[in-house]
């Protein structure tokens, strides 16, 4: 049997695309919360037991959809919440017991990413190479490959060799896509690693207390650990496999990956519509999804890569392209928006151009007529009421 683990992570300054009323892996994106598109995957799997969540988010924020999703799939959702930030390792060392109770493998999977996850055939590689831990990776651009953990495999057995972490200069093209499957030696591997880290740490504070002066807290925190920086570097290589995945994959840190993601979903759910779990939205050609309560003026042009919200009015003759519009959101007569995310219940008026790299209109924002927005923040309930340039409106 299998456990689905989600890392959530916790409320963070860094997540620019959350709300204050919401939890960042609970934004939607084509129409579903980010983390729903991943339990929709996971949950093909035949012999997957139940899911568990896990962060530092009150438990509250994710009630509603543990419920939603239970209803959906017919699997428990559980939510462990830890105290504090622990790192993508600390909250499986502390609840390790409860983790593999029933199970034989981990499925464990960072919550900020977007792909076309193929579990089964994951699962099937994970089995057949009988190693503690294999690791998803995907090709990137040489470019972009220093924003993630870069890995080095051997080309005939797919042992890992090399692992780097966001790197100063370029190492290789294939990137860790944050999910993993553990076996139960995981368990001791995980445990050496961090009575490892705690010695390692006593030590050091025992003959240099100045130390705690001048390292991180999270450096300090015996119960903090990183999958990626402490245990993946310490575990024994010849146990970790690397799997090459061939669909597409998104990392989401910012309002520039929400509109990636939502554009590679769009194209994934365009071709595979059988795919797309939720009857509520209506999908159209070039990338174009729309809530059957939304209200669009026949002029209105949609697309490409768009989502409209529940309960939206679109005005006659706007141009929407390239964006993410939330439930409620109002656009009046003759308007054209384009790379924006717009939240929930706010209102573009009349004769407004919102374009730019990227927009994102938070919760209850006004834009008064005829404005013109580009590369601009908007936190939520501000009203705009003249045109700006880049920046940052409260």
């Amino acid at each position: 049997m299998i456990r689905a683990v989600i890392l959530l992570g916790g409320p963070s300054r860094k997540a620019s695309y959350g709300t204050y009323e919401q939890a960042s892996p609970l934004f939607p994106v084509s129409g579903v919360e980010i983390i729903g598109h991943l339990i929709n995957a996971i949950q093909k799997l035949p012999n997957l037991k139940d899911f568990v969540l896990m962060g530092y988010y009150d438990k509250k924020c994710f009630q509603y959809f543990q419920e939603k999703y239970q209803k959906l799939h017919g699997k428990n959702i559980r939510y462990i919440q830890e105290q504090s930030e622990m790192g993508t390792a600390g909250g499986l060392a502390q609840n390790l017991e409860e983790l593999y109770e029933e199970v034989e493998d981990l499925l464990v999977v960072h919550s900020d990413i977007c792909c076309d996850l193929q579990a089964q055939k994951f699962y099937e590689y994970h089995k057949n190479k009988s190693g503690i831990c294999s690791i998803m990776t995907v090709r990137v651009s040489k470019d972009e490959s220093t924003r993630y953990g870069c890995l080095i495999k051997d080309s005939n057995t797919d042992q890992l060799i090399h692992h780097a972490e966001k790197p100063e200069q370029y190492i290789s093209n294939l990137v860790n896509c944050g999910v993993y499957f553990f076996n139960q030696s995981f368990k001791t591997t995980i445990l050496n690693v961090k009575a490892k880290k705690e010695a390692n740490l006593s030590e050091e504070l025992q003959h240099q207390p100045y130390v705690k002066y001048i390292k991180r807290s999270t450096d300090l925190d015996k119960a903090y650990l990183s999958l990626e920086t402490d245990v993946l570097k310490q575990a024994e290589r010849d146990k970790i496999f690397v799997y090459e995945h061939k669909g597409f994959w998104q990392s989401i840190k910012s309002t520039s990956d929400i509109l990636n993601a939502n554009r590679l979903l769009l194209q994934y759910y365009g071709q595979n519509p059988f795919q797309f779990n939720s009857s509520d939205f209506e999908i159209k050609c070039d990338g174009v999804l729309i809530h059957k309560t939304a209200k669009i003026h026949p002029s209105a042009r949609i697309g490409s890569n768009v989502v409209i919200g529940a309960g939206c009015e679109i005005g006659e003759g706007v141009r929407i392209k390239n964006s993410i519009l939330l439930d409620g959101v109002e656009v009046k007569n003759f308007s054209f928006i384009q790379n924006s995310i717009i939240c929930y219940n706010s209102i573009v008026g009349y004769w407004c151009r919102i374009e730019g790299d990227v927009q994102f209109l938070g919760p209850w924002v006004i834009v008064d007529n005829e404005l013109y927005l580009r590369n601009v923040v908007c936190l939520q309930n501000c009203r705009v009421s003249q045109s700006q340039d880049g920046g940052c409106l409260m």
